[in-house]
């Protein structure tokens, strides 16, 4: 092709990158590659004729003429999109200087070449990366491929594979490379010089060159998220205009050293080194004759080096981390972060009677900056992926953060088409790189994010109706919006839970999450809910988002209740239950096992919105009590107990609704009796004695419906009709059955009461906690001690247990049980012994119930009044006092302090 002239050259590599464009986007699965290689090549000397394959297109890469390296490197990176092109390519290249990743390196890091060229051979290298690539010479050996290759010409060394990759890397100072790019990267406008069409025959050079280049100079095409050369590059060969014009970048010294250097890219000699070198001096040579263009560091350069370390980090994790980090590129790249130029050019593109070739330059500019600002999104989520710890080291992170979510408020509102999917896709990273940080690293990355987010929740809340509008048609930008959300509504659920705590009001979002902004979001999540089918994939991020939603705001919760979200799922519950009855009468067990377990899954979303809607708010419990949960839940327990996952989302549902709340309680224990239609029966008469024949009656392996049954239970023990259920079904009597530590196998002091090793451990940690709920109440305390033999269990475990402490610590506060706790020498021994523990808790706990014991009954003072535990308490009295000194006005001090003044003066009275 080179013997035809420059223009033909030019314009046939021109129409073979569309041809290669049009190929990829029509025949998406099939492998056009052989179409474009050449056949065999046939000498009279040779008697074996070599595959030129695509060796054809390697000239066209040093060709003087710029356009035609551009669009011949864009045909390399387009063929090579695939695992056949690769491979192809890498056939063809094996004896020219250099071999392949040599002189792709050579071309993007020749800085006298233009930016355009340079982008392109990264585009080739990052998807020659994706191919597997050997770690040592052995997995060599079975490669198909030709993989980097470095050899010591001194030593006589070579690496291959991933070694040899890390020894180029490291050899052509690449890293280095980057940091400068980044350093003289040309911020400013993008203008292009554009000459009038002179009288003269129309096949000019210079008229050739501006009517192909214009070409690419079209909308953004659909499918922005490919990084592919498909975007014109015309905008890095520019004309400097104002006082932007950066200065021109020193040479590397990697560049200046490298013919010296004796690690060189397998097949290049020392000759091959100084032809390569004359001929690419001779090319610039021709280049500097040019006054117009003006070679310089633009940010389609900055997206494809992105992209590259993008998928080093991929293969070589740690190898590139460590040096992004000591090269410091995130802050170089993240200078380089500006949301003004897109604001300036949407606002250009909004405004009337702008020429149609300005527009279109508009829409380059535009695109470039999205397209940088999105390869570095990913550029940077890869790198905290590696290591989390990278976050908490960044300094700029504050500042990234604000300009990142400030492009997430861009007005895009009568835009073109194209551009519109570019910016949705620029928001897609966006969104996945500020959910990656805040789960990351949430101390770091969570107060800036919901800082930002609350100045500016209005224009956000419009970002996210366009992120979930039907119209859009982008399942990637509408799945990162709805974990985006769902992120950092959790993390708020859990700051919620901590100001609770605390009681302090930290929240950047409190107020959006309680006003009516919640509300719209919850009927914008509702709206995007209801539209869609069980089966679409959309549906679950949509329901987690509610849920999150719901979660963490009381406005959001009285926003659905009044929607109807509430009635709506427990009607599906009963729906599905009349569906699970109908299939169970029916014949053929295979199908019917299938369609048992799609419908099982639609209880499990229902009721985990269910459990999110009813948290920690009174009026939707009421609504649940209303619309009979208990009755839906009781009618689904056959089908429940044949699948753990759905049980389990069961059991947690139960717990938020009876949580503190007597009337749910009630309908625990008391609804459901008769209400289990269908072949297979109801396994009790209430829904409480299913759960206590759940806990029961589960599996070792069980845990965590058995931990969930317990939790139940205790929540029911707050109501007089489920103690005295307890009470009647002899649920009790297992607890003595409860395998117990060894004597000295336990540890001191187990403050969450499921210390021990084993089933039995945690069986009695469970155990435990029951019991602390029913002796909360006196009617509770009367069916602890009717147990035979409880009261000597406890009092054994109360040294080593906090809960069987605390159960024996509210046994002593009914009067009708301290002649019993007096006459137990265990129970005494355990109290007493809490005044010498090393635990202030231990020992507030027995001083009070000591001084418990004393209050009014003369045959407890009778009882104590000795020496030993008259000395006992003021040695007590005397410790506490010297640490009230240190830890001035704490509460338990305080209480502890009080407790055993009470109890010297009633036993020195």
């Amino acid at each position: 092709m080179s013997f035809m002239g420059k223009g033909v050259t030019k314009n046939a590599v021109t129409c073979l990158l569309h041809l290669s464009h049009e190929m990829l986007t029509e025949n998406k699965d099939k492998d056009f590659i052989s179409q474009w290689s050449l056949g065999n090549e046939v000498s009279s000397e040779d008697t074996n004729p070599s595959q030129l394959g695509l060796a054809w297109l390697i000239p066209l890469w040093v060709d003087r003429d710029q356009e035609v390296r551009f669009s011949s490197l864009g045909l390399g990176a387009a063929l090579t999109s695939g695992s056949s092109g690769c491979q192809a390519l890498c056939a063809s290249c094996q004896n020219i200087s250099g071999g392949l990743w040599g002189t792709l390196l050579n071309i993007l890091l020749d800085q006298q070449e233009s930016s355009m060229v340079r982008r392109e051979a990264a585009f080739i290298l990052q998807n020659l990366l994706v191919m597997p690539m050997p770690a040592n010479a052995e997995e060599a050996k079975d490669s198909h491929w030709q993989h980097p290759c470095v050899h010591d010409e001194e030593s006589g060394v070579s690496l291959v594979g991933l070694p040899a990759l890390q020894a180029l890397l490291y050899h052509c100072q690449y890293f280095q490379h980057v940091a400068l790019c980044a350093s003289t990267c040309y911020r400013g406008r993008l203008t292009f010089h554009r000459q009038p069409r002179a009288a003269g025959p129309p096949e000019s050079p210079s008229l050739d060159s501006e009517s192909s280049l214009w070409i690419w100079r079209c909308d953004p095409p659909v499918d922005s998220s490919r990084p592919s050369s498909s975007l014109s590059t015309s905008s890095t060969v520019i004309r400097a205009s104002g006082p932007h014009t950066p200065m021109s970048p020193s040479p590397l010294s990697a560049t200046e050293d490298a013919p010296a250097s004796r690690l060189t890219a397998q097949g290049q000699s020392e000759t091959d080194s100084s032809d390569s070198l004359t001929s690419a001096e001779s090319r610039h040579g021709d280049q500097s004759t040019a006054v117009d263009p003006v070679s310089m560091v633009t940010p389609d350069l900055m997206t494809s080096h992105c992209g590259l370390l993008t998928n080093l980090l991929s293969i070589l994790p740690d190898f590139t981390l460590s040096a992004v980090t000591h090269h410091h590129l995130l802050r170089a790249l993240a200078s380089l972060v500006d949301v003004r130029p897109i604001e300036t050019c949407l606002s250009e593109l909004k405004t009337p009677n702008v020429p149609p070739a300005e527009r279109e330059d508009i829409k380059v500019q535009l695109v470039t900056q999205l397209q940088f600002l999105s390869g570095f999104c990913k550029l940077l989520g890869s790198c905290v992926t590696v290591s989390s710890q990278l976050i908490g080291q960044m300094d700029f992170l504050k500042q990234l953060l604000t300009a990142l979510v400030a492009a997430l408020m861009l007005d895009i509102k009568g835009l073109d088409a194209g551009s519109r999917v570019c910016v949705c896709v620029f928001w897609a990273d966006v969104l996945t790189l500020l959910a990656t940080l805040v789960r990351r690293d949430v101390s770091a990355a969570y107060p800036s994010v919901s800082a930002a987010l609350g100045r500016r929740w209005h224009t956000f809340a419009g970002t996210l109706s366009v992120c979930v509008a039907e119209d859009l048609a982008d399942a990637a930008l509408h799945t990162a919006a709805l974990q985006f959300l769902g992120t950092v509504l959790s993390e708020e659920t859990k700051r919620l839970g901590a100001e609770v705590t605390h009681s302090k009001h930290v929240s950047a979002l409190w107020d959006i999450l309680n006003g009516p902004s919640a509300g719209q979001l919850c009927d914008l999540l509702l709206q995007s809910l209801d539209k869609r089918t069980f089966q679409d994939p959309l549906k679950k991020p949509t329901a987690r988002a509610l849920m999150a939603l719901l979660s963490c705001s009381r406005s959001a919760q009285s926003h659905a209740a009044k929607a109807g979200l509430i009635d709506s799922c427990v009607e599906q519950m009963k729906k599905t239950h009349s569906q699970l009855h109908l299939e169970s009468i029916r014949p053929g067990k295979a199908s019917h096992r299938r369609k048992e377990e799609s419908y099982l899954k639609e209880v499990k979303r229902s009721v985990e919105i269910l459990r999110s809607a009813l948290y920690l708010n009174e009026e939707c419990r009421v609504v649940a009590t209303d619309a009979r949960l208990t009755l839906a839940v009781f009618s689904l327990w056959p089908w429940l107990l044949l699948d753990d996952p759905t049980m389990e989302a069961v059991l947690e549902l139960l717990c938020v609704y009876t949580a503190n709340c007597i009337t749910a309680c009630s309908c625990v224990c008391v609804g459901g009796s008769g209400s289990a239609a269908g072949g297979k029966g109801a396994p009790g008469s209430s829904l409480m004695l299913c759960v206590t024949k759940l806990a029961s009656g589960v599996a070792a392996d069980n845990t965590p419906v058995q931990k969930l049954s317990f939790c139940l239970l205790a929540n029911l023990a707050m109501s007089r009709d489920c103690r005295g259920l307890l009470q009647k079904n002899n649920f009790l009597q297992a607890f003595l059955s409860v395998p117990m530590p060894k004597a000295g196998g336990g540890k001191a002091w187990s403050a969450a009461g499921t210390g021990g090793s084993g089933s039995g451990g945690g069986l009695l940690g469970l155990w435990l906690r029951l019991l602390v709920s029913l002796s909360s109440a006196e009617d509770g305390q009367q069916s602890i001690l009717r147990l035979s033999g409880a009261l000597e269990v406890i009092s054994e475990l109360a040294p080593q247990r906090r809960h069987a402490l605390l159960t024996l610590h509210n046994l002593c506060f009914c009067p009708n049980n301290k002649p019993h706790l007096l006459a137990n020498d265990k129970a005494m021994k355990a109290l007493l012994g809490c005044l010498t523990r090393r635990e202030m808790e231990a020992r507030s706990m027995g001083a009070s119930a000591l001084w418990a014991l004393l209050h009014n009954n003369q045959r407890a003072k009778t009882t104590l009044k000795c020496p030993s535990v008259r000395l006992r308490v003021e040695e007590a009295r005397t410790i506490s006092k010297k640490e009230a000194e240190k830890k001035k006005k704490e509460p338990l001090n305080e209480y502890l302090l009080k407790c055993l003044e009470s109890l010297s003066q009633l036993l020195n009275n």
